[in-house]
């Protein structure tokens, strides 16, 4: 019996693409608007790639400070910066982050009709939310759409001692909300992360296929229970196999 709902945050109940496109594009005003000599464009797209972790290889003496993240960005703006042959100092790689992350903040919101979901689901399950990802980017995602209003519990990837897919972030979550991993459903939108964590746990799985073609590489080792497109047609899911 369906008794809680596990749900992960970026890019399944919240647009966070949506919200990056538009803090590249406060960024590169920005940067336009203060460095005249710098190729706002590469830096964008190396800045984006960076703090998803793509250039962990080449920048193998940034991997060390990604035990403070907000540090670790800053760190790499001014790397980048500096591949352009453009010294910047500290305080302003500080400004340059805030800019981002401002302007990633404004645009920051829940996917539509997804408010509407969570209060349906909410007067019949438990909800969880396990976020994987740094307490400075987290935190504010949480306070712009006032997460704690929807669910009952939230859990910070990087409050904890492992994040998605280890399994004790999974157990603290059935321990929060008193169930059996028979009883829970899981949905989230990285294969890796969200249903190769939650099989392994033995939860039903839920994946939100985004069309990224790394999450499709993996469709042969890892297999969830159920597919969807778009978060809402959660509610299919249940209303189909739970109910």
């Amino acid at each position: 019996m369906l008794k809680a709902i596990f749900l992960d945050m970026d890019e399944t109940l919240c647009a966070t693409s949506v919200a990056d496109r538009k803090a590249l594009a406060t960024l590169k005003c920005y940067v336009e608007s203060q460095f005249s000599t710098l190729n706002a464009d590469v830096f964008c797209q190396r800045y984006i790639a960076g703090i998803y972790k793509q250039l962990n290889n080449e920048f193998p003496q940034l991997v060390a400070l990604l035990d403070n993240e907000l540090l670790f960005r800053q760190t790499l703006i001014q790397t980048l910066f500096s591949q352009q042959q453009i010294t910047l100092s500290f305080e302003q790689a500080v400004t340059i982050q805030a800019a981002f992350d401002d302007g990633r903040m404004a645009g920051f919101d829940f996917f539509p009709e997804v408010k509407a979901m969570l209060a349906m689901l909410r007067q019949h399950y438990k909800l969880v939310v396990i976020t994987n990802g740094p307490i400075f980017s987290q935190h504010p995602k949480l306070a712009a759409t006032g997460m704690d209003q929807y669910v009952d519990h939230i859990i910070i990837g990087g409050e904890e001692p492992e994040e998605k897919p280890a399994l004790s972030i999974f157990k603290k979550a059935l321990d929060l909300v008193e169930c059996e991993p028979s009883d829970v459903l899981h949905m989230g939108d990285s294969l890796a992360a969200d249903i190769a964590g939650a099989n392994r746990a033995g939860i039903t799985s839920v994946w939100v296929d985004t069309g990224k073609a790394s999450d499709h590489d993996k469709l042969s080792q890892i297999t969830p229970s159920y597919i969807v497109t778009q978060p809402q047609q959660l509610l299919n899911v249940i209303a189909q196999h739970f109910v």
